[in-house]
């Protein structure tokens, strides 16, 4: 009842719900929103949804993990467009490989978000999944989904040019002709 600008920022651009989106409780999400908090903040590190993939993690024993999976949905229901790329060109997909996890990207694919955008480096979801991946899962699932293979970098680079550079890859004798 005493704040006066709920949408008030810090130096970062960042507003109580993006830190509620990042470190907070669903609750503290869906009633920051009824109160009127902007769901289209930009910050100098991105939208909502680079805070929410941040806030992304596998729960530890006991935890049910649901958080995540509740702040995806009350902002979705807000109207907050899961699509819409940071402002660096990023797509959730690019922040979801950027955290190696096959679980997360699993939860972005129902929202219909540009699998082979590019960023402002050049580079597809896929690009960057073959230059991060330790095992080739996420990559092939990012190929299940539509990502194509045949994109190149703006360096005339493809997934399998690039995945062939990458070393852990290429330590555990992972297979990537499934990207020619």
């Amino acid at each position: 009842a005493r704040v006066k600008n709920i949408n008030q920022t810090n130096h970062k651009g960042e507003t109580a719900l993006t830190a509620a989106v990042h470190n907070g409780s669903p609750e503290v999400v869906a009633f920051l929103i009824e109160k009127g908090a902007n769901t289209a903040v930009q910050t100098k590190d991105g939208n909502l949804g680079y805070y929410l993939v941040q806030s992304f993690r596998q729960p530890r024993p006991g935890e049910t993990g649901d958080d995540f999976d509740k702040k995806l949905e009350i902002l979705s229901k807000a109207g907050y467009n899961l699509a819409t790329p940071q402002p660096n060109g990023n797509t959730l997909y690019h922040l979801a490989v950027g955290k190696n996890d096959l679980n997360l990207i699993k939860k972005l694919a129902p929202f219909k978000i540009n699998i082979n955008a590019k960023n402002a480096e050049g580079l597809t979801a896929l690009h960057r999944a073959a230059l991060l991946a330790k095992d080739d899962a996420i990559l092939k699932y990012l190929v299940s989904l539509g990502a194509d293979k045949s994109i190149q970098t703006d360096m005339d680079e493809t997934a399998f040019d690039l995945a062939k550079e990458n070393e852990s890859l290429a330590e555990s004798k992972i297979s990537i002709d499934f990207l020619k």
